[in-house]
């Protein structure tokens, strides 16, 4: 049977995952941020102080997803690699067992494949700084819509706040533009670097 990219298609899965797990965290850290003191005169005020506590709390979160994307990415480049070079054994079909098995022990490209997970790690991460501006850009955000919309008397601060939380949770965190000037958000950019690589 020959190689085809739909033998790998789930090995960007896990990446994906992780990615999607570390921004559920983030929007987490940031409604709680918020929730914090909402209803006692000078929110507003601690909540935009409060953004060095924001920033350090995320850049945990951020620290946590490097070491876990290092780890994930390795591994579906490799496996990508090992389904590939069986696929191949495989294909060859005529070779005596003692032959493939010697080729399947000895197929050469190891390093390149290391060289690709590196690269591939680099690309993904390389979107962390911006996930910590798109987590505080969020955080921003929702306080300015949160310190509007009660002046205008459409909705309390507490209502405000929830509906501004909501909507960034239904886009997600943006964490890369592109050349295009397209924002991807960071869950659908690991993946779609994971699906290039693998």
């Amino acid at each position: 049977m020959p190689v085809s990219p739909w033998m790998a298609e789930d090995l960007s899965a896990g990446v994906r995952d992780l990615y999607a797990d570390a921004e559920e965290r983030l929007l987490a850290l940031v409604a709680r941020r918020l929730a914090d003191g909402i209803d006692t005169p000078g929110w507003l005020q601690a909540k935009l102080a409060d953004v060095q506590a924001l920033r350090r709390g995320s850049q945990a979160v951020v620290d946590e997803l490097g070491r876990a994307t290092s780890l994930e990415v390795h591994d579906s480049i490799a496996e990508a690699y090992n389904v590939g070079a069986r696929a191949g054994i495989l294909e060859l079909g005529v070779l005596d067992d003692g032959t493939a098995v010697r080729l399947a022990e000895q197929t050469p490209g190891t390093r390149k494949v290391d060289r690709l997970a590196m690269e591939t790690i680099n690309v993904v991460t390389e979107s962390h700084r911006g996930i910590l501006r798109g987590v505080e850009d969020v955080y921003r955000n929702v306080l300015t819509q949160a310190a509007s919309t009660p002046l205008l008397g459409v909705e309390t601060r507490r209502q405000a706040t929830q509906t501004a939380v909501a909507r960034f949770t239904e886009r997600g965190v943006a964490s890369f533009v592109d050349r295009s000037g397209r924002n991807w958000s960071m869950t659908t950019y690991a993946e779609m670097a994971m699906r290039t690589a693998v």
